[in-house]
């Protein structure tokens, strides 16, 4: 199952993400990957039996990048651990690396590096 976050807010000095998805009973894996071709950082939820995908836009990326640090919650439930360890590595690694599309490394680049 996909998960898209369609609503970040700050609130309580922590990320408050929003999807429509329910989210009861999924745990965070504390792993996260990308989606290159749809320009997403994806962050991983385990329901016991299969991983459930959390979809991080590009939209979204302007405020993980003002509040980079602070705890990640999903719908109230889901604490997102070892979160911005997972975003770092991804960044450090994207930056000049062909593997991701130009495209890509350039969003990146633009939104966390620069």
């Amino acid at each position: 199952m996909d998960i898209y976050v369609t609503e970040i807010k700050f609130e309580d000095a922590a990320l408050k993400c929003y999807a429509e998805e329910d989210t009861q009973g999924l745990e965070a894996a504390a792993r996260m990957i990308v989606d290159s071709d749809n320009m997403a950082f994806i962050y991983m939820l385990d329901d016991g039996e299969a991983f459930r995908r959390v979809h991080f836009v590009k939209e979204t990326w302007s405020m993980l990048k003002a509040h980079h640090g602070a705890e990640v919650i999903l719908n109230t439930d889901v604490i997102l651990t070892d979160f911005w360890d997972e975003l770092d590595y991804l960044v450090d690694n994207i930056e000049d690396n062909d593997n991701y599309g130009e495209a890509f490394e350039s969003a990146v680049k633009e939104e966390f590096i620069h």
